[in-house]
């Protein structure tokens, strides 16, 4: 099984890189949003702070596969009422 690197980002603090064994670039797929979810539950914050919110992940050799980024975009009615 080739093995996934995967790098995760909140903007606030430093989160240790996760390797891990995975059948194909889908299950890669699946994982990284899985991250991606709990990211954002550990850290809600985060995504409002306007922060850089993302998961890379990273082939065997290191090469970047692909990058999943959450954000965050109040509108101006939102800003009005203080969200």
């Amino acid at each position: 099984m080739p093995l996934y690197y995967f790098e995760i980002h909140d903007g606030a603090n430093d989160i240790a890189p996760t390797t891990e064994d995975l059948a194909d670039l889908d299950a890669a797929r699946e994982r990284a949003m899985g991250l991606l979810a709990d990211l954002l539950r550990w850290s809600p914050a985060s995504i409002w702070a306007g922060n850089d919110v993302r998961v890379e992940v990273l082939s065997t050799d290191r090469l970047l596969l692909f990058q999943l980024f959450a954000f965050a975009s109040v509108s101006a009615a939102g800003r009005q009422l203080g969200a």
